[in-house]
């Protein structure tokens, strides 16, 4: 486990047994991009690109892990941090991805790593405790 700074970050959308994926040029990728050079919380800079991107406000969002990774929307592999998301105002538009369950994320081109990362959210059981 490292504490390193991403180059860029991502979101994972979770809900009723599905993750979201977006749509960009024919391939799937996350929502998020860039960690700015400035910028200080993680989590904050998830929930400005999930805003920009989507229109939706993150109100629930947890870290998941870091590794190499090229999303569709960028040019080459960059050190990324990866952000699960259960809860967020708004709606997610419907042009923008595709939401998909295991069985079908299980089908997607998406890289090995991504694909299990994102499998392995879809089967996380949070439970929220006092």
């Amino acid at each position: 486990m490292t504490d390193r700074r991403p180059d860029c970050v991502y979101g994972i959308l979770v809900r009723d047994g599905r993750v979201f994926v977006r749509a960009m040029d024919g391939h799937f990728g996350l929502p998020g991009g860039v960690f700015r050079p400035m910028a200080e919380d993680r989590k904050v800079e998830v929930a400005a690109h999930l805003w920009d991107q989507l229109g939706i406000e993150a109100s629930a969002i947890w870290g998941q892990g870091a590794f190499v990774y090229r999303n569709p929307d960028e040019d080459r592999e960059r050190f990324c941090g990866f952000y699960s998301v259960w809860q967020w105002t708004g709606d997610v538009p419907e042009s923008a991805g595709r939401w998909l369950n295991d069985s079908e994320l299980a089908m997607t081109a998406l890289p090995a790593s991504l694909r299990i990362l994102l499998l392995s959210v879809l089967h996380t059981r949070a439970m929220k405790t006092t």
